[in-house]
């Protein structure tokens, strides 16, 4: 058993661009931290970067929503299937799962039914969706990892026994090193439609529209998009077409430092803009039957984890039926036409990313991982004995 601490096989699991840049960083210091590990999985260009043997890339197949999932449900189901059998195949010495909990809490049932311990980085927002689901929570998972601190009061209270670490969120280290001190352009609107074809689909034309009504009362301003992959930047300019918005690819980080205001889909780029001080107004769009389902489940008043976190709306939200572009565009205007309202909004942003704790985060998730499975090497090693 000292051979499988010192080397064990451990499949990861990430499903979106944003998963597989922080399982990445985990996978990373696994084998940092547990020379001679042998990661393999599913994830994304990261995660194979990073050294984990990539089974199969699941971020090409990211979708949005209910309806989206069950336009898929075949291709997904044949995905899923692959992977469990892999599991039965190689027999991992754990799995670490990260975020895309649709996919990765099924998963997790499956090891749990063969006897493979299972560890969750980036906790499953059960706090806002369905609180009677976290009951289930610890039959299916051995170790969760939150990186919000409400998340393990949350879990304290409402799964008792779970085994919960707090590791910090892994955006607040990464966006750290990215801080280029750029001067603000005032003209300049930044648009962040999301990482997902379906997702652009949806947000960006009303956010175009929007544009087209503020260029109306301020032909000086200027629009760029920041599109998180080839294949979304050419989704995106088919949208755009001969309108004046400038796509470019991988530059979401500088733009957030230097547009005046934004308009944000829903997700991990909030929280960056918010890092980075980036006034914005969050957008987001699904079909209406996962809207209707979303209605029914969710808990929280807020969408955006911001507002979440804050316990009152910093910013602006134009969810579904709200997500018209004149809305839009009476936000975007009033932020771009009071400083002191921006500044005020930097500040409470600024504030509310104080409650974060994200030095080592991909560092404290390894090494609670690699700590839990130990334990669960030691317990098997003292029940063969």
């Amino acid at each position: 058993m000292n051979a499988q601490r010192e080397a064990p096989t451990i499949m990861m699991i990430a499903g979106e661009i944003s998963g597989d840049n922080h399982a990445a960083r985990v996978a990373s210091e696994i084998l940092r931290q547990r020379p001679g590990a042998k990661l393999f999985g599913a994830g994304g260009p990261a995660m194979k970067a990073a050294g984990v043997e990539l089974l199969l890339d699941l971020t090409e197949h990211a979708v949005v929503g209910l309806t989206d999932v069950l336009a898929n449900y075949a291709k997904f189901r044949r995905l899923f299937w692959q992977l469990v059998r892999a599991a039965e195949q190689r027999k991992p010495d754990a799995v670490i799962l990260t975020d895309y909990p649709g996919f990765n809490l099924r998963f997790a049932k499956q090891m749990k039914v063969r006897g493979i311990p299972v560890f969750y980085y980036i906790s499953p927002q059960v706090w806002a969706w369905g609180r009677g689901r976290v009951k289930e929570i610890p039959k299916l998972v051995d170790l969760m990892m939150v990186v919000f601190p409400f998340e393990k009061d949350f879990y304290r209270e409402h799964a008792p026994t779970l085994r919960v670490e707090f590791v910090g969120h892994p955006v607040v280290e990464q966006l750290s090193r990215e801080l280029r001190g750029l001067k603000r352009e005032e003209n300049l609107v930044a648009l962040l439609p999301g990482s997902r074809e379906a997702e652009v689909e949806r947000i960006l034309p009303p956010m175009l529209d929007a544009a087209r009504l503020l260029r109306r009362e301020r032909p000086d301003l200027r629009f760029e998009l920041a599109a998180a992959s080839d294949g979304i930047a050419a989704v995106a300019r088919a949208l755009v077409g001969n309108e004046p918005v400038e796509v470019r690819v991988g530059n979401a980080r500088d733009l957030m430092q230097r547009a005046a205001v934004g308009m944000v889909a829903s997700g991990t780029a909030t929280l960056e803009c918010a890092f980075f001080g980036l006034p914005y107004v969050l957008v987001y769009r699904v079909s209406w039957l996962t809207y209707a389902v979303a209605r029914w489940l969710v808990t929280v008043q807020h969408l955006g984890i911001i507002n979440v976190m804050a316990g009152r709306e910093i910013v602006p939200e134009f969810i579904q039926h709200r997500a018209r572009p004149e809305l839009l565009a009476q936000a975007v205007a009033a932020l771009l036409g009071d400083r002191a309202r921006r500044e005020r909004m930097q500040l409470e942003l600024a504030e509310a990313m104080a409650m974060l704790e994200g030095e080592r985060a991909a560092e404290r998730a390894a090494a609670a991982a690699l700590a839990a499975l130990d334990a669960a090497s030691a317990g098997r090693c003292g029940s063969e004995t």
